[in-house]
């Protein structure tokens, strides 16, 4: 009887001690979200408040993020877990055929829990891939004519390659489809 109280002490300190995860704060920026996408192609849930006055006959639109602030926990050899908030702002330029434009911004806010597998991982350099879900809110503005919206649906990522290179202190990047874009990456901070 007492080596069973043995051999579950022990395991519970074992698994205790490989429990102990190093916590990493990340930032970063992406390109070609799926937001991003959605308001190019006229899908975007707000895209109605995206045109006023009839067809333009110029669309221009500016894109910005997604930029990504999260934090990390390395649970084991194999496995990160996380949560990340993001924020992407398209911009869209209506120009018209009877010389008047009209400016509509879109705006989105997402939150996504992560887990992330790797493959890799030594003291410098962990490859990895990943998905991420979450919710995403959405808020449009046509300065124009004034009218607003919002929307609040699922948000989520999945990365097929990740890389990181660092130790305390390092980059990665990301290569994925979602809400953070298909090319991403950035900085890391390691905590403890």
């Amino acid at each position: 009887m007492r080596k069973i109280y043995l051999l579950i002490v022990t395991g519970l300190l074992s698994l205790g001690a490989s429990a102990q995860s190093q916590k990493e704060i990340h930032v970063g920026i992406g390109t070609g979200s799926i937001q991003e996408l959605e308001v190019r192609n006229g899908t975007h849930p707000l895209f109605k408040l995206a045109s006023g006055s009839g067809e333009p006959i110029k669309r221009t639109y500016s894109p910005a993020g997604p930029i990504r602030i999260g934090i990390n926990s390395h649970e084991n050899r194999r496995f990160l877990l996380g949560a990340e908030f993001n924020y992407i702002n398209t911009e869209v330029m209506n120009d018209y055929g009877t010389g008047s434009n009209e400016f509509i911004n879109f705006a989105n806010y997402s939150l996504m829990a992560s887990t992330q597998y790797k493959y890799f991982d030594k003291p410098k350099y962990t490859m990895y891939s990943g998905v991420q879900f979450g919710v995403s809110f959405s808020a449009v503005k046509n300065q124009s004519n004034g009218k607003k919206d919002q929307d609040l649906t699922g948000a989520f990522q999945v990365n097929f390659l990740g890389v990181r290179y660092g130790t305390k202190l390092g980059v990665f990047g990301e290569i994925g489809y979602g809400f953070n874009g298909f090319l991403s990456g950035g900085l890391f901070y390691r905590l403890d």
